[in-house]
């Protein structure tokens, strides 16, 4: 069994948060702070904030300090192409291949889905949108593939987690699963097909909302930064 470290832990703890945007893009993460609030050494800390550096989810700036890395636009980009490219032969090859099984857990999410929604938990929101789509890999047998997306997406993440804060963007998600969901049911591969690419290109559409919402949680187009390492 994989021994798990203190660093591993702390980097799990910090990735959820700036995940989570309880830590914010453009926020300073203060080593020693962190380090009395985590009650721990200043060793793993750092070294779980080298990892996040290497996740692009923190900027490191020489005798300056640590910040949550603002939300880079054209990586949103790349990592939404990463998802598209591998989800949407995988829903063709699901809408093949589902099961019963495999239909009642998407149903599931998106019951729940709607009860984080009354309880205002865009969270727990986002999680059972992850778990909808996370039905079709598992179901193909892609579960690694999953895991890559999931773990290179961490501006796409974010910018979808600030979307699912405008009433219109929730409220459509929803409607949008269950059209995805009938889809698979009837086993409509170009059906499926059209859903997806419109399902995952509306971020694109809402951009320009979370950039006039939120604008100091982006990175300026021409933005150079501080010189982090």
């Amino acid at each position: 069994m994989e021994r798990i470290t203190a660093s591993d832990q702390i980097f799990s703890t910090l990735r959820t948060e700036i995940m989570a945007l309880r830590f914010p893009p453009g926020v300073e993460l203060n080593l020693q702070v962190l380090s009395t609030q985590l009650g721990v050494s200043k060793s793993p800390v750092r070294d779980a904030l080298l990892k996040l550096k290497e996740d692009n989810l923190v900027e490191i700036f020489p005798q300056r300090g640590t910040r949550v890395s603002l939300i880079d636009l054209k990586q949103v980009s790349v990592e939404r192409f990463l998802r598209q490219s591998l989800e949407i032969p995988s829903a063709k090859l699901f809408c093949m291949q589902r099961t019963s099984a495999d239909l009642y857990l998407m149903e599931k999410a998106i019951e729940e889905q709607k009860i984080a929604l009354n309880e205002g938990d865009m969270e727990t929101f986002l999680a059972k949108d992850d778990a909808f789509h996370q039905t079709i890999f598992n179901a193909v047998g892609y579960m690694r593939l999953w895991n890559i997306v999931q773990s290179q997406s961490g501006n796409y993440h974010r910018i979808r987690l600030l979307s699912f804060f405008e009433p219109d963007v929730r409220n459509d998600i929803i409607a949008k699963h269950q059209m995805m969901l009938s889809a698979f049911q009837d086993q409509d591969e170009e059906q499926v097909q059209r859903l997806e690419t419109d399902h995952m290109g509306k971020l694109e559409k809402e951009t320009e909302m979370m950039l006039s919402h939120h604008p100091d949680y982006f990175k300026k187009p021409t933005q150079i930064g501080l010189n982090p390492v």
